[in-house]
């Protein structure tokens, strides 16, 4: 079973290696002669260990289906490793010399989440800037998913794999084959981010900064081009066109395939669809009246631009900024916090705990308090008036119990080596395991996390891909009972 583990991994290496083509083709075409030898060898490294893997060490391999467990693993390895090989670049071309801190930047791209410890992001060069972009836009949709769609023929239940590192508590099948549903997804993925490029070229974005910008935007990721983000634009137009996009970003890339299949009603009619366009609206109303009455604003419009703006960065998880939404009343950073850990929905690129969870756990609180108050009612939890079952239920609730407790615990281990404040490592933590990318005070929209430790770096980055991951398929690895098939 090992050789179909390893020859599997081997494949994925070669869809990082080849993806490591296109910073390449940018790093010739702006003469960035430093960055064409990092990804040379790069390339060459990660080709090798592909052709090594898939070739020799996974060398006839079984047909043996995999299991779960081995599922978790794949997905757990490959998401590290990728970070680990995409680090690479950075540190042999001098733009982060620190392994570490390449690590994070990268752990930060696939996971998009968008932190960074660069300082000066725009001193980076063309092709460095580009690989960030890329890795938000691979690890957006995910990369299990993409080697799926690429290789349908992989020998294995490509859903079981998959949907270890899916975002939501299910992974929806819109064909008979998973490959044709990865297939579909990322179709939609890519057209998606190829109208998004062409109205950021309207806007008068140039070429680079307009994919650079659609990678980063279309993955929720976050990672800017400039020091300034989107505010580098001051355009109205542009930060729209952006925040509309971040919200398209957000929602369950499944309804737009019911929406072709013309099921608009059945897809407005969705629950989860409707609890994210009303927390949409309620926030910025919120956000836009409390700016207006304490955040000394007196344009009425800007203040909806940038309130709806910094609603949907966050509730997305993208982390792009337009102001630094430190300065303003701490109603509305509750607000932002809270959108933090909500996320967007299910089955989208963005992170959190997805409102799906929030939206069933909520009607479960109301049925208990139905059933207390009425003994004799049948009252079942349903979503889109589909019963869910006890046992969905309960890996729900496991799911934000977990989630909190990893908050808690993360934000103890990153203090234990930081100088920061409470409220910037608490931040910090729900930013990363959340995948948003900025928080509060010393790791605010304008600030980065540079000033940590290589030991709070490392742990920050590791909890980056665990939130990224929904929790549970790295941390059961770390179970007793994950590394002995025979225990119960």
């Amino acid at each position: 079973m090992y050789k179909r583990v390893i020859n599997i991994i081997g494949k994925l290496q070669f869809i990082i290696g080849g993806s490591m083509m296109l910073p390449l083709f940018v790093a010739i075409i702006y003469k960035e002669y430093d960055s064409v030898i990092a990804f040379t060898i790069t390339c060459a490294l990660t080709f090798g260990l592909g052709i090594l893997t898939t070739n020799i060490l996974g060398k006839n391999a079984s047909t043996e289906a995999l299991r779960y467990t081995d599922s978790y693993f794949i997905v757990a390895f490959t998401w590290i490793m990728s970070s680990v090989l995409a680090a690479i670049p950075f540190v042999i071309q001098g733009s982060i010399p620190n392994v570490v801190d390449a690590f994070f930047e990268m752990c930060s791209g696939f996971s998009t989440t968008g932190a960074t410890i660069l300082t000066d992001v725009e001193a980076l060069p063309k092709s460095m800037l580009f690989w960030r972009s890329e890795t938000q836009w691979l690890g957006g949709m995910g990369i299990i998913v993409l080697m799926v769609a690429l290789v349908p023929n992989l020998g294995v239940k490509a859903q079981n794999v998959a949907s270890a590192e899916t975002p939501g508590p299910t992974v929806t099948k819109l064909t008979s084959r998973f490959s044709d549903t990865a297939r579909s997804l990322y179709i939609a993925y890519v057209i998606l981010t190829i109208i998004l490029i062409v109205l950021l070229l309207l806007g008068g974005l140039n070429l680079f900064d307009a994919v650079a910008h659609a990678f980063s935007t279309m993955a929720t990721g976050g990672f800017g081009i400039y020091s300034d983000s989107i505010a580098h634009f001051h355009s109205y137009y542009i930060t729209w066109v952006i925040t509309i996009f971040m919200v398209i970003a957000g929602t369950n890339f499944n309804l737009f395939f019911t929406i072709m299949f013309d099921k608009v009603k059945t897809a407005l009619a969705d629950e989860e669809l409707r609890l994210y366009g009303l927390i949409l609206v309620v926030s910025t109303s919120l956000i836009t009246i409390s700016l207006l009455l304490q955040g000394g604003y007196n344009n009425a419009f800007k203040a909806i631009t940038d309130a709806a703006f910094q609603v949907a960065t966050l509730i997305s998880t993208t982390g792009f900024a337009t102001i630094n939404f430190n300065l303003w009343p701490a109603f509305c950073k509750m607000i932002l916090i809270l959108l933090m850990f909500t996320g967007a929905m299910s089955s989208s690129t963005a992170g959190g705990i997805k409102i799906i969870r929030i939206l069933s756990i909520f009607k479960m609180f109301k049925r208990e308090v139905r059933v207390r108050l009425h003994d004799n009612i049948v009252d079942d939890v349903k979503y889109n008036g589909t019963k869910i079952s006890g046992e969905v239920m309960m890996y729900m609730l496991s799911f934000v119990i977990t989630f909190l407790l990893t908050l808690g615990i993360g934000t103890i281990i990153v203090s234990l080596r930081s100088d920061a404040d409470f409220i910037t490592d608490f931040t910090a933590v729900l930013s990363c395991i959340s995948n948003v990318g900025p928080g509060l005070a010393q790791v605010g929209p304008i600030e980065n996390f540079h000033f940590y430790s290589d030991f709070s770096t490392f742990v920050l980055a590791l909890i980056m891909i665990i939130g990224r991951l929904e929790l549970s398929t790295v941390l059961i690895m770390f179970s007793r009972y994950y590394w002995n098939r025979h225990r119960v």
